[in-house]
């Protein structure tokens, strides 16, 4: 445990996708200023976020502690969802993966990260039925958390839980179940400023430099913000994402951390099913601890997207899809004997030749040696190069068409791909790329991931070679 308990690192992650208008007839002209919400692509999910925030902090936990992930939005009901990008992390086995389920988990996950005990994702994919009245309020989002001081510790927590039926969504159901939010909003309030006002009391402070609100309830958040004197911040980025369930409050804090100067103060106040509020001190080290872009960074870097285009990749709008059998299904042996490739974007380095072999095999692919001894080397944080491109017009996918490229890996490997985050008439020879883990496809109730390409950062610098994995 830390001396002083608080934040190491984080990072957020948002979607390349924003929805501005859910109009199924859009006439007239174009909306503006209003409310939009961060989408998730077609091959993302709770896990794949999760691993896209977890990739830009150090999430070597030691052996002992614990990787959280915290979401209602699970791919899996019984099986750890946590498991998946513990592997794809590499992570030591010893290092325990759980999953943290219900609104109020993103967080309990960031109380355990500041008791020292756990590195956390929070990751969330938000769907409501069409046409719902808050469907432009709600976001998909992601935000890693690591225990330790360097971008904030914590002065003061406390807690409240309320019995309250506010958000809910039986087993087996697709959309939460939303109750008056007048009723609600009113205990939440109570909750929250109760909650606020022990911990400012426990921190011996009677005002902070920055409030930040998190709150399933929109009218709640409001009346909250207001009290405790909020500038508003926090309300602009969620006006931008929507409310992105358990990682609100994670995005919430690392848009304010992204801003904080050292020795300032921050009240996270989240009020979800009672309240949890935590009183922080920017830590010197705020601008080293973020990993990856700022919030406000990806929020400008978003794609428009259309409303068909997201009814067709939630699965909420049926149509017709090419005349091809359905994707196989992953069987569970292989999966386990190919983990480091599968998961890991593991190659293997010939000792005779050096070249770069992948998948991972016994023979080198470009020797031909046969029992030579080699190094894993890890091929996921490289830059690769576009060296052919296929665009393919029959995938059974939510896409018309996919781009599927072969690329050479900076430092020697090659892969052979789909590419994500763009339009495929825009993928070209030469394109620098680089490797996300996306969910391919779903069959026989088996979700099919593995490493994607998408066009590489203008500033994304050559990856090293990494042994084992790590």
């Amino acid at each position: 445990m830390p001396e002083q308990p608080g934040i190491d690192a984080y990072a957020a992650y948002l979607p390349a996708y924003v929805l501005d208008d859910n109009r199924l007839d859009p006439t007239g002209p174009a909306r503006t200023g209003g409310p939009t919400r961060s989408v998730a692509g077609y091959d993302e999910d709770a896990v794949t976020m999760a691993v896209e925030a977890l990739r830009h902090v150090p999430a070597d936990t030691p052996a002992g502690r614990h990787l959280l992930l915290a979401t209602t939005s699970a791919p899996y009901e019984t099986k750890t969802s946590a498991g998946v990008a513990h592997e794809a992390l590499g992570l030591d086995p010893g290092v325990t993966a759980l999953d943290l389920r219900g609104h109020r988990a993103g967080a309990s996950a960031l109380d355990l990260v500041l008791r020292g005990v756990a590195t956390a994702a929070l990751a969330d994919v938000r769907t409501t039925r069409p046409g719902a009245p808050d469907e432009l309020a709600q976001g998909d989002a992601a935000a890693a958390f690591v225990s330790g001081g360097r971008a904030a510790v914590l002065l003061a927590r406390a807690g409240h839980t309320s019995e309250v039926l506010d958000r809910w969504r039986l087993p087996g159901e697709r959309h939460d179940r939303v109750w008056d939010e007048r009723f609600t909003a009113e205990i939440l309030v109570a909750a929250g400023l109760d909650t606020a006002r022990r911990a400012l009391a426990g921190a011996s402070l009677d005002t902070v430099d920055q409030v930040v609100v998190s709150s399933s309830n929109p009218r709640a958040a409001a009346a909250l913000r207001k009290a405790l004197g909020g500038a508003g911040r926090d309300a602009t980025v969620e006006r931008a994402t929507g409310f992105t369930g358990v990682a609100h409050p994670g995005l919430l804090l690392a848009a304010a951390l992204d801003e904080a100067e050292p020795g300032q103060t921050i009240l996270l106040l989240s009020a979800t099913e009672g309240a949890d509020a935590f009183v922080l001190r920017v830590g010197d080290g705020v601008r080293a601890a973020r990993g990856g872009p700022s919030v406000r960074a990806q929020l400008a870097a978003r794609q428009r997207l259309g409303y068909g285009r997201y009814l067709r990749w939630r699965g909420l709008l049926d149509v017709q899809g090419p005349a091809r059998p359905a994707a196989p299904a992953p069987a569970a042996p292989p999966m386990h004997r190919r983990a480091g490739w599968k998961y890991r974007l593991e190659g293997s380095r010939c000792d005779a030749c050096g070249r770069v072999t992948t998948p991972p095999g016994r023979v080198c692919a470009s020797c031909g040696t046969a029992g030579a001894g080699t190094a894993t080397v890890s091929l996921r944080d490289r830059t690769a190069r576009v060296v052919s491109v296929t665009r393919d017009h029959l995938t059974t996918m939510p896409e018309p068409e996919v781009a599927i490229v072969v690329a050479d890996v900076d430092g020697g490997g090659r892969l052979s791909t789909y590419v994500t985050d763009v339009a495929p008439g825009d993928v070209a020879v030469g394109m620098p790329v680089t490797a996300v883990f996306r969910r391919l496809w779903t069959t026989d109730s088996i979700h099919n991931y593995f490493w994607k390409l998408r066009p590489a950062p203008a500033d994304a610098p050559p990856g090293k070679d990494t042994a084992d994995g790590q």
